[in-house]
């Protein structure tokens, strides 16, 4: 009689685990989230779209200020994407670049506060760029110059030949003596040179520092400096 109980017992326990088996679910695969991806951020499209955008805003010397749309701030945009991107860091270089370029404009026209604006704006971007200094020493030296111009607008050089030599050799030669400079703006190169060969020969043919700009009204800057001219 026990035994049989025992064996009704032993029975139920068995029917009794079979039963929680079927219930039970069928154990699952770990699920692990994939890592996000860094397609997005490397995205050829968006990255290309990113670079043709600041090139139009370099054309349009949309370079910094305002800051939204600029290129300064696009390129800024694709380095937090891509922090080696190297067009973009070649992209802030060329900003850099055109500000010197903003600055030696300003400067030929002797807009000199202009000129060191252009420049502040580069050193934020790059102050160590190698072609700065170089830039800032120059507005310095022109900027403190004694300065003196000789009008030549209303002169034709070959029917006026003889006034215009002995015109240009006394403005020459006012510079003996000192360290000078002088920047020749001629109607064409051959102007410019007939002018310079001018200059030249009243300082009876030693080195003359020159520059020849083809633009208008033809005249010549004479720029004498306090120190020594680097």
């Amino acid at each position: 009689m026990l035994k049989a109980i025992f064996l009704l017992v032993s029975l139920g326990f068995l029917l009794s685990a079979c039963q929680n088996n079927k219930q039970r679910p069928a154990t699952q695969p770990l699920q692990v989230s994939p890592p996000v991806s860094t397609a997005t951020s490397r995205d050829p499209d968006l990255l290309s779209g990113l670079l043709e955008a600041a090139d139009q805003a370099i054309a349009h010397d949309h370079l910094t200020y305002p800051k939204e749309g600029s290129a300064y701030a696009i390129y800024e945009e694709i380095l937090t994407l891509v922090p080696d991107h190297e067009g973009a860091r070649r992209g802030l270089e060329r900003i850099v670049e055109r500000y010197v370029a903003l600055a030696t404009q300003a400067l030929e026209r002797r807009q000199f506060a202009s000129a060191r604006s252009m420049l502040a704006r580069a050193r934020l971007i790059n102050p160590f760029h190698p072609s700065i200094q170089p830039s800032a020493e120059q507005i310095r030296l022109i900027s403190e110059a004694d300065k003196d111009s000789l009008s030549l607008d209303n002169t034709d050089l070959q029917d006026e030949l003889a006034e215009t030599t002995e015109a240009l050799e006394s403005f020459a030669r006012a510079s003996i003596g000192r360290t000078c400079r002088f920047i020749i703006s001629a109607s064409n190169d051959s102007q410019g040179r007939l002018i310079y060969r001018i200059l030249s020969a009243a300082l009876n043919n030693t080195r003359l520092r020159a520059q020849i700009m083809i633009r208008h009204p033809v005249s010549v800057e004479r720029l004498c400096f306090n120190g020594s001219e680097s």
